[in-house]
């Protein structure tokens, strides 16, 4: 079964951002000297992809990076965890964090034909201009079972069980396949390291990087970035901003789904005990939370 990963880098931490030649900081995101890394959620997403891949419940993964696709060090990095196919779907700058621009554009690269993949799998926040809707906006815009916040993955027959763990309870939620889930950190999924060797292997590696022609309902073509460059050619984007972007009809058809996630077990959540106490977990509106954490201060604070 195929399993395709939705990846985006995130401006590397430990490298300082360049001034845009124009002064203005929106522009950023299409400087070329930009370095990426993957976001934890995006590693944990990858590590899954591979572990189902060696337990034998998927022949296939493949990977889609949008943002940071142009930068070769990222590409390579991800290809030396050996993927079967790594691939870049670099956003125009004006479309960085539109899901919509990815929902019409995202699905050329990740079925193989009209076929969707066994599993779509996506880090819970996509890049450094999602705050957590892109994944949910997706799989609603694509037809998929989607469960999100998910730790783990087990395949079962005709579709996968996701766990997850809640402020209030453990979950297994079953999905029948194709589905989408959305993956958040754990020391469950924590990403291998690379052999040295692959690591090698991945220097010479070409990766294709998609591009699209918006005035033929993007069409997609494919081109090749040798391993020498470091950033790839695009025919022309649109560039009328995420408003244009949203409004524009899919080009990918909606699969209509009437079978959808079902919870398979719950357990009470397992709460995790730092010093002499465990974590306490507040509810409710903003202001109730706020007067119960005062509360629960001041009640440390005074002398027993």
């Amino acid at each position: 079964m195929h399993i395709a990963v939705l990846l985006a880098g995130v401006a590397d931490p430990r490298k300082p951002l360049p001034r845009p030649a124009s002064g203005d900081w929106r522009d950023l995101p299409g400087a070329t000297p930009v370095s990426y890394k993957l976001s934890p959620f995006d590693e944990a997403a990858l590590e899954i992809a591979l572990k189902l891949r060696d337990q034998g419940a998927a022949t296939r993964v493949s990977v889609v990076v949008t943002d940071g696709a142009g930068d070769i060090a990222l590409m390579r990095a991800i290809a030396a965890l050996k993927p079967d196919q790594v691939r870049g779907l670099n956003p125009p700058a004006a479309q960085r964090g539109n899901p919509a621009w990815l929902a019409r554009h995202a699905p050329h690269l990740l079925r193989e034909g009209e076929a969707w993949p066994g599993l779509v799998l996506i880090g819970r926040e996509h890049g450094d201009l999602d705050d957590g809707m892109t994944p949910a906006y997706l799989a609603e815009s694509w037809g998929l079972p989607y469960v999100g916040l998910a730790l783990q993955a087990r395949a079962r027959a005709g579709g996968w069980t996701l766990l997850r763990s809640g402020a209030r309870q453990d979950e297994a939620v079953d999905v029948p396949a194709p589905a989408m889930a959305s993956i958040s950190n754990d020391k469950s999924n924590r990403l291998r390291h690379p052999l040295m060797k692959n690591v090698a292997l991945a220097k010479q590696l070409k990766f294709e990087q998609a591009s699209f022609d918006e005035a033929s309902l993007g069409e997609v073509s494919l081109g090749e970035a040798s391993s020498d460059q470091a950033s790839f050619d695009q025919a022309p984007f649109d560039h009328a901003g995420p408003a244009a972007a949203a409004a524009a009809t899919p080009t990918a058809p909606v699969r209509p789904c009437a079978a959808r996630a079902t919870l398979a077990e719950a357990a009470p959540a397992t709460a995790a005990a730092r010093g002499a106490q465990a974590c306490r977990l507040f509810t409710g509106p903003t202001p109730v939370q706020a007067a119960a954490l005062a509360d629960y201060l001041r009640a440390l604070a005074s002398p027993h």
